[in-house]
């Protein structure tokens, strides 16, 4: 699955924001910020699964382009691995 993701240079390193989860996380390089992404998400979806309830519906892209709070933000995807078990809720 891909998550949108936005990024914000902090003095620490990079702020990142999966929207769609109400994830916020962090990293030194982006690098690292899109890896810390990508374990939040997964972590995200297996409480999503242990708890039985369903995952939010993604948002369209225009929506959050659209928020005035993500306009000097970068924008980017991660992609993440997740069965298919995982999902059914």
């Amino acid at each position: 699955m891909q998550f949108l993701i936005t990024l914000e240079e902090t003095e620490f390193g990079f702020s990142v924001q999966v929207p769609d989860l109400a994830i916020l996380t962090y990293g030194e390089t982006i690098r690292l910020a899109k890896q810390s992404a990508v374990e939040a998400i997964q972590s995200n979806l297996n409480a999503y699964k242990e708890t039985g309830q369903k995952v939010p519906d993604k948002k369209g892209l225009a929506l959050h382009l659209e928020n005035p709070d993500y306009k000097d933000l970068l924008f980017g995807f991660v992609n993440v691995t997740v069965s298919e078990e995982r999902m059914a809720a």
